[in-house]
C-alpha cells in the first residue's frame, strides 16, 4: 500500500470516529408532547342549578257541587308552565328541588236548565324529586325519575250565569302531589346541559266558588312537555 493510500484510510478511520464521538455528545431531545383532547364527562358530580320552560295538558276526573246536580260539558285550559330548580348529581344519580308555576286558565261547566259556572284555575307546585341516568350513549343520557311535594290551587273570578254573575273570593288550597317523569340530557360543553322531557303530575282536588255550594274540581292532574337547562357549579 502506498503512503498516500495509508494517509487516506487513516483519516477516514479517524473522521468515523469523531462522528459518533459528536453524536454521543449529543442532548437527548425531550419527547414529543400530544395534548389528548378535551373530554367531556357526562357522568359529572356537583351541584347544580336548573330552569325550565313547558305546557301542560291539563285534565281532571271529576266536577261536582256541593247542592243541585254536578256540572256537565266541563271544559278544561291548559296551561303553560315555567320553573327554577336546584340540586346534586353524584354520578348515575340525581336529586333535586323544583318549583314549577302553570299559568293562569279558564274552567267552564254547565247543569241541566242552562244553569253555567265559569273560574279561573291556576297552580303551583314544589317537589323534591331523584332521577337515575341510564347511561351514555353518541352524548345522549337517558333517565327516569319521580318527586313527591305540595301542589297550591286556586280557583278565582268564580261566577255563575245566567242566574246570577257574582264574583266570588280565590279560593286556594295545599294538596299533596306527586309526579313521574322521563326524558334526556345533552352535554353542551363542561357546565351546560340541554334537557328535554316528560312528566306526569298529580295535584289533587281545586275548590271554588261560594261556600254554601263549593265547586269542586277532584284530582286534577297534567302531562308535561318540558325542555330546559342545568348549570353544573364548579
Amino acid at each position: 500500500m502506498s503512503l498516500s493510500r495509508t494517509f487516506a484510510v487513516a483519516g477516514a478511520v479517524a473522521a468515523l470516529f469523531s462522528s459518533g464521538a459528536r453524536a454521543a455528545d449529543m442532548p437527548e431531545l425531550p419527547p414529543l408532547r400530544v395534548d389528548k383532547p378535551a373530554v367531556v364527562e357526562e357522568f359529572v358530580s356537583g351541584w347544580y342549578l336548573r330552569g325550565d320552560l313547558g305546557y301542560r295538558f291539563q285534565r281532571f276526573q271529576s266536577a261536582s257541587t256541593a247542592i243541585g246536580p254536578d256540572p256537565q260539558n266541563n271544559k278544561f285550559d291548559n296551561a303553560a308552565i315555567g320553573g327554577v330548580g336546584a340540586g346534586y348529581k353524584e354520578k348515575w344519580l340525581r336529586a333535586d328541588i323544583t318549583a314549577d308555576y302553570g299559568w293562569r286558565g279558564n274552567y267552564s261547566g254547565t247543569v241541566p236548565g242552562g244553569l253555567g259556572y265559569h273560574s279561573k284555575f291556576d297552580a303551583y307546585t314544589v317537589l323534591g324529586n331523584v332521577y337515575f341516568d341510564l347511561g351514555t350513549w353518541y352524548g345522549i343520557t337517558p333517565y327516569i325519575g319521580a318527586g313527591a311535594g305540595g301542589a297550591y290551587l286556586t280557583m278565582s273570578n268564580f261566577t255563575t250565569a245566567p242566574a246570577s254573575t257574582t264574583s266570588i273570593q280565590p279560593n286556594s288550597r295545599w294538596n299533596l302531589a306527586w309526579a313521574v317523569m322521563a326524558g334526556a340530557s345533552y352535554h353542551l360543553n363542561y357546565n351546560w346541559l340541554i334537557d328535554v322531557g316528560y312528566r306526569h303530575i298529580e295535584m289533587g282536588k281545586a275548590v271554588g266558588g261560594p261556600p254554601t255550594n263549593p265547586l269542586t274540581l277532584k284530582n286534577v292532574s297534567g302531562d308535561e312537555i318540558r325542555v330546559g337547562l342545568r348549570y353544573i357549579l364548579d
